[in-house]
């Protein structure tokens, strides 16, 4: 008597054990009764029958995976090397959690291999130029597609971060040169606009000072020059021209190539200037010194 009661006992503890299902709070347990789905279980203490029904619990918590470098090719034709991280959760509804396991075998696994293949399809459309300037972009329409590919099966796509991006080293030293190219063009462009400005000014003291203005220049230059640690050459005042060169056959070219400096205005401005001064300090202009 007293082992059959020891027996019913063990037995009443066995499948008290086996009936009670514990869920923490970011869990949820889906029940299957022989084999058909039956409902899903929220979080705390929860009851099942033992040895007819069985459950499998899912984590809705955020996830992240990284997707492997994956080898693409873009569509100016550049094989690159391209690595991303993925952020994905289970959808917290209950029919959504269903989805989750009905739906696909392993949702993680499923989420992993779509995140490989749309991402080597996303950036084929992409030019490397773009891929390197718009990386958020891309990462954007990527996690977009993603998460109406997964929302299927109960998965949202809650980000995806293009992490790097690697492209071969004869590409990169080509992206070197252009970038050098293209400062050393600017740099140049700086020159010539300041040039440009130099020489409105030096038009403008000759106007004042007379023909002997065109010598500022070569002033300037030999100013310059020692400076610097080189030899100065001296050139004789009879070889320097004593009269302006034609101006006016040089007009049109100078227009045309500095369409953001109007040198007209800077001259006429610089005038202003040159006559309030006069005006202020009470001297006369030079034509009016020369006549006097």
């Amino acid at each position: 008597m007293v082992v059959s009661i020891s027996v019913l006992v063990v037995a009443a503890a066995v499948l008290l054990y086996f009936s009670v299902v514990i869920n923490q709070e970011y869990e949820r347990a889906v029940v299957f009764r022989l084999g058909s789905f039956d409902r899903v279980l929220g979080p705390g203490l929860q009851f099942k029958i033992p040895l007819i029904e069985w459950v499998q619990k899912v984590d809705y918590r955020v996830k992240t995976v990284n997707v492997q470098p994956q080898k693409v090719l873009t569509k100016d034709n550049v094989t690159t090397m391209v690595d991303a991280i993925i952020f994905y959760q289970v959808k917290r509804d209950h029919d959504e959690i269903k989805d989750a396991i009905l739906e696909v075998e392993n949702f993680d696994q499923v989420t992993i291999n779509y995140g490989k293949t749309m991402l080597r399809a996303e950036i084929g459309k992409k030019e490397l130029d773009d891929l390197l300037q718009n990386r958020e972009a891309i990462a954007e329409e990527l996690r977009a597609d993603l998460d109406e590919t997964t929302n299927d099966f109960g998965i949202e796509i809650r980000d995806v971060e293009i992490r790097d991006v690697s492209i071969p080293d004869s590409m990169e030293r080509a992206m070197a040169a252009e970038a050098e190219a293209e400062r050393e063009r600017r740099a140049r462009i700086t020159t010539a606009e300041g040039e440009l400005q130099a020489a409105a000014r030096t038009r403008l003291a000759s106007d004042i000072l007379g023909s002997e203005g065109y010598k500022l220049r070569t002033l300037q230059t030999i100013d310059q020059v020692a400076t610097e640690n080189a030899t100065i050459v001296t050139v004789p005042a009879e070889l320097i021209p004593s009269e302006p060169a034609e101006q006016e056959d040089t007009h049109p070219l100078v227009e045309k190539l500095t369409d953001s400096i109007d040198v007209e205005e800077m001259i006429t401005h610089a005038q202003d200037e040159l006559s309030y001064d006069q005006q202020d300090t009470g001297v006369a202009p030079a034509e009016d010194n020369e006549q006097a």
